[in-house]
């Protein structure tokens, strides 16, 4: 198997909990001050693929924990990602969910004249206020929101988590 460069906490094919297999394609597919995002399949759902967020076990600053805490009262919410379970080992933390499209960002830069259209800025504009009254429905406040941490469901055009 193909091993991870230094400094990353999984490598290619590296099985989580025998149900979490981290793809050869696409390995790494995001990161952040709080540790990497990986994407996986899960084996023991019919290889649907899904999103793993892992930090070192050793970093001084752990959010994860917090953030399954915030995912598991949002479930069942039209804007939040699908929880499917977390976990630890010497190494590292994680958190697998549901893997979501291409981050707002992207999605613009993407776009004609790297803008969107006022209709189009509207309506996610809209969306995101929708979710940031979920989030604030469960008693939490999201102190980091910016256009990389947004990202589009991809069941729906317009619908950010």
């Amino acid at each position: 198997m193909t091993s991870s460069s230094e400094g990353e906490l999984l490598q290619v094919a590296q099985l989580i909990r025998e149900r979490w297999k981290i793809r050869i394609q696409k390995m790494k597919i995001g990161g952040g001050g709080f540790g990497e995002i990986y994407e996986a399949n899960d084996i023991q759902n019919h290889n649907e693929r899904v999103a793993v967020k892992v930090e070192s076990s050793k970093a001084t600053k752990q959010v994860l924990k917090m953030e399954v805490a915030v995912l598991r009262r949002l479930q069942g919410k039209r804007h939040a990602c699908k929880f499917y379970g977390c976990g630890r080992n010497e190494k590292f933390n994680y958190l697998v969910m549901s893997l979501q499209g291409k981050n707002l960002a992207d999605l613009r830069r993407e776009s004609p004249r790297q803008c969107f259209s006022l209709s189009t800025a509207i309506r996610i504009g809209i969306q995101i206020l929708a979710a940031i009254r979920e989030i604030h429905s469960i008693g939490f406040l999201h102190r980091d929101i910016k256009p990389v941490s947004l990202f589009a469901n991809t069941s729906s055009s317009y619908s950010f988590v």
